[in-house]
């Protein structure tokens, strides 16, 4: 860094205080202090940081920059999506929810699990992949709008009254089968869902219920739901090792130890949504301070950072 290896000759260069950084950098004191002594997890990194942000605004010329060896950046390939056991049961489950004989089983599916776990992702995922599936998030619709935003998804077009929307499904089921996602169902309230479940009995429309646990215990209110709900139910189990080492590697190349995979999935709490977060910021990290392995120092810097 053009001479500029620790945080005294970065104070000494820009005639700035330990407190001016602190307030600068929005470190704490407490932080400013132990990268001063050099016990800070990382804490050449962090003075890379610093010296990066006070050329930036003008407290010391770019030449102090430090000049890395140019080399290829970690891609994260947003694409990805690891077939998990999730991943798996839900695709099979909607699957068979398709499959022409399903009209002799119980048409409607469903998939629990807490926020976070991934159930969005995969369902969308699945109604990305196939042309037959469409995908819709419940959002406090009423009656008519949420059988108006059924029909949009499945032809493009819908009317302002309810019984039309059902007619322009009944209609669309009769050319062709199609299965209907319905995300955030636990928020539903209970006569849309014995409407649906109408509707499937009706025009033979296969649905797949998607929501938290609660919505389980939504259903069994309702016998003639409970009793068409296929078996068995998904419930997403919350993120492990194995998937988080299989996420690293298949997502950005990066092949990472079962000790700091044990790490990643306490940092994020086994919640998969955090686990991408966090990765998405670990990358980030990485190729700012040309770093290409993970180790418990860049953990560690990154939890303190």
């Amino acid at each position: 860094m053009n001479g500029i290896r620790d945080l005294s000759q970065l104070m000494e260069a820009t005639r700035l205080s330990q407190s001016d950084i602190s307030a600068k950098m929005g470190w704490s004191k407490a932080q400013v202090s132990r990268i001063a002594s050099k016990d800070y997890p990382n804490w050449e990194e962090k003075v890379a940081e610093a010296v990066r942000y006070l050329v930036a605004n003008g407290y010391l010329p770019e030449e102090c920059l430090e000049e890395k060896a140019a080399g290829p950046k970690i891609e994260i390939d947003t694409e990805t999506i690891i077939r998990t056991d999730n991943y798996n049961s839900v695709f099979g489950l909607a699957d068979g929810l398709l499959a022409p004989e399903s009209l002799l089983n119980a048409s409607i599916g469903m998939v629990l699990g807490k926020a976070g776990y991934g159930k969005t992702t995969a369902v969308k995922r699945y109604a990305v992949e196939h042309q037959d599936a469409v995908y819709i998030l419940y959002m406090g619709f009423s009656r008519t709008a949420a059988f108006r935003r059924i029909a949009e998804e499945l032809v493009g077009r819908s009317s302002g009254t309810y019984y039309k929307n059902i007619e322009i499904i009944e209609e669309a089921a009769s050319v062709c089968r199609k299965l209907i996602i319905i995300d955030e169902a636990d928020r539903m309230p209970l006569s849309i869902l014995e409407d649906l479940r109408t509707l499937n009995e009706s025009a033979g429309v296969p649905l797949l219920l998607v929501g938290e646990e609660s919505l389980s215990s939504l259903v069994k209110k309702a016998d003639r739901i409970e009793s068409r709900i296929r078996k068995p139910v998904v419930t997403f189990k919350p993120i492990d090792t194995a998937t988080v080492i299989a996420l690293y590697k298949k997502a950005c190349g990066l092949d990472i130890e079962i000790d700091i995979a044990k790490k990643l999935v306490s940092m994020c709490r086994r919640d998969f949504r955090v686990c991408v977060n966090d990765m998405q910021h670990i990358v980030s990290i990485m190729n700012m301070n040309g770093i290409a392995r993970i180790d418990k120092e860049v953990l560690d810097g990154i939890k303190c950072s």
